[in-house]
């Protein structure tokens, strides 16, 4: 049996990824929602919110500047493993 298609009221793109969520969110993706009701700043910096994934990004570069590492080394690396792959 076919699921339905559920459409982000946002961005109307399919919902997949949170689809038991749909209602939940308000027939909109987790992150669709969490910018129009719960971001309380420009939509490309974090809020204050811990579960922003914008904070999630600011968390793990502070964290891997504690352990030495560059970032956007890490993310270099990151992308040329997904290319080989």
């Amino acid at each position: 049996m076919d699921v339905p298609v559920k459409l982000c009221t946002r961005c109307h793109k399919p919902v997949t990824k949170h689809y038991d969520d749909y209602e939940l969110f308000e027939g909109m993706h987790w992150l669709c929602f969490h910018l129009e009701f719960e971001h309380n700043a420009d939509p490309d910096e974090k809020c204050s919110d811990p579960g922003c994934p914008w904070w999630h990004i600011e968390v793990y570069r502070k964290r891997l500047r504690e352990l030495h590492e560059d970032p956007e080394k890490v993310l270099e690396e990151a992308i040329a493993k997904l290319a080989s792959e």
